[in-house]
């Protein structure tokens, strides 16, 4: 069955085209994946298709029917949206909060019952959630605040789930326990997901077909394999990048090649800790003003792997997905220590990573230049046991003076 059709999409805003000629088809039980630089209509088609936006031209189509022709809660039973950032104002209990994804089986007046309830502890079970249903969202971090909206798309039992970088803010083992827990749903489910990604080594490693868009016009689609290529990657994001199957699993990740740099020369050494694509332009900045630069420990399929990949950089890498051991911690410990210069992003801190702060925390001393970005707000990237990471900055703090920034432009402007 086709859950989802789309022929000949055209719309944009306020005249101004940016989907164009976009059509393909969603069966029942699909997995697929939308990639593409930042501008090439992405986040657009997600509103499309949830009725945010109208088609210009075209159609779309749910169980062969036009959106155009359904109400509101005929689309909410059929789609579920997880957007990148959820903001909820009101105090509401995680409870609450995923139980709203009953609303649309349920009249303007009308409570939950014992089945609808079942439904979202069942949803709040499947994301790990299930242990603070009774805390106020206005307690939660960005990351258990994402996971509380995927529990509540969960909830309402769509046909369809739709994401927008929904994973984005989430730690690297929280990311992979969400995607597993998907891709489960969607072959013993049947549940057909359309995930956008920025990340292209996750697109690869969990989506059926990946459609790749350029520019408001669909540049490739298929299989991974068929997508991911030099030819294309080259073409809509100019890089020169090799495409390499993963010796374990068979799945294919990319691994950006070429630096075309020109730098200026410079004695000191910067070591980055990061991750979860926290350093923006950081890196190109650093080799652009002549540092020496090293970065760790990043796992594979990290983006800001891939970008200190691209530019050249020593890294200490993890295995995907893979928690830090302790060679890697070891030689991560031995860069620090070498570093005139340590900067450490405002990346997200799961139990996965914590010995990069841990690293930190034994290498700096008096005679190093410390940069701690977005410190004031660690609690809301903090996802480890007894707020492990929050506790381990307040003794980093407490070592030996560093600077406190808001971001890493603002780190790139000061160096």
């Amino acid at each position: 069955m086709v859950n989802l059709e789309v022929d000949n999409l055209v719309t944009g805003y306020n005249n101004k085209k940016v989907l164009q000629d976009i059509s393909f088809q969603v069966g029942n039980g699909s997995f697929l994946g939308i990639i593409g630089p930042n501008g090439s209509g992405k986040s657009t088609l997600i509103r499309v298709l949830t009725r945010v936006i109208s088609p210009w031209e075209g159609r779309v189509k749910y169980r062969n029917k036009d959106i155009k022709e359904l109400k509101r809660k005929e689309i909410a039973r059929m789609v579920s949206v997880v957007p990148q950032d959820t903001f909820i104002n009101f105090p509401f209990t995680v409870r609450d909060v995923v139980l709203m994804g009953r609303s649309p089986y349920l009249s303007r007046f009308e409570n939950p019952d014992k089945k609808d309830n079942e439904i979202a502890r069942r949803a709040m079970r499947t994301v790990n959630i299930l242990s603070f249903e009774n805390r106020s969202v206005r307690e939660l971090s960005g990351g258990e605040l994402q996971r509380v909206a995927l529990a509540r798309a969960l909830t309402q039992q769509p046909d369809l789930l739709l994401l927008d970088e929904a994973t984005s803010q989430l730690d690297i083992g929280h990311k992979k326990e969400v995607m597993d827990t998907l891709k489960e749903k969607n072959e013993k489910e049947k549940l057909s997901v359309i995930s956008v990604h920025h990340n292209l080594n996750l697109a690869a490693r969990y989506c059926e077909n990946i459609m790749l868009l350029d520019q408001g016009k669909i540049r490739a689609y298929g299989r991974p394999e068929e997508v991911l290529t030099s030819t294309h990657l080259r073409a809509v994001y100019g890089i020169e990048a090799e495409v390499h199957e993963h010796p374990k699993d068979g799945t294919i990740y990319v691994s950006p090649l070429d630096k075309q740099i020109n730098t200026e020369k410079n004695e000191k050494t910067v070591h980055v800790v990061c991750g979860g694509n926290s350093t923006g332009t950081l890196l190109k900045d650093l080799i652009e003003k002549g540092y020496e630069v090293t970065a760790g420990v990043l796992n594979v399929m990290d983006s800001d792997l891939e970008k200190a990949n691209f530019l050249d950089i020593n890294v200490i890498t993890e295995a995907p997905f893979s928690s830090i051991t302790y060679d890697s911690y070891q030689r991560n410990l031995e860069l620090i220590e070498k570093a005139d210069i340590v900067i450490v992003t405002d990346f997200p801190v799961g139990e996965g990573n914590i010995r990069n702060l841990e690293a930190v925390k034994e290498g700096v001393t008096d005679d190093m230049d410390l940069f701690l970005v977005d410190m004031d707000n660690i609690n809301e990237r903090d996802f480890t046991d007894d707020n492990r990471a929050s506790k381990i900055y307040t003794q980093i703090s407490n070592k030996m003076d560093f600077k406190s920034v808001d971001s890493i432009e603002e780190v790139a402007k000061l160096l």
